[in-house]
């Protein structure tokens, strides 16, 4: 099963210390975020696809991410927290920000073998 957009929204509000102490977020800022959460969203992940998958634009929080659960629970949290932060409180948005580059560094690249169309390779002796 594959991770919601809303449980990388849930974990980026619990960063950005949107929760109140029984877990429920906080009421005056969700609509606000949500708003913002989905294009964002939509952006980072279309950055840590594979260049051979190609991106949807997320249109609800019950939409699947197309990234493997992994990178949707450790990467995308701190993106999606640092831009919506940005305007509001950008020291915090510049630490989200160089967790998520630090965080993304260290996914798994998948080596996608290079076909040589035009002989490039075999004309080197």
């Amino acid at each position: 099963m594959s991770v919601t957009v809303k449980q990388v929204y849930d974990a980026a509000l619990v960063l950005i210390d949107e929760v109140l102490e029984n877990g429920n977020i906080v009421a005056d800022q969700p609509k606000y975020y949500q708003s913002k959460s989905l294009s964002i969203l939509t952006s980072l992940q279309a950055e840590l696809l594979p260049v051979t998958v190609e991106p949807v634009i997320l249109k609800d929080l019950s939409d699947q991410l197309l990234l493997t659960n992994r990178i949707c629970l450790t990467v995308l949290p701190y993106g999606l927290a640092a831009h919506l932060l940005i305007q509001d409180d950008p020291n915090s948005a510049s630490f989200y920000n160089a967790r998520f580059e630090e965080l993304k560094k260290k996914t798994a690249t998948t080596i996608i073998p290079i076909t040589d169309i035009y002989n490039v390779a075999g004309g080197m002796k």
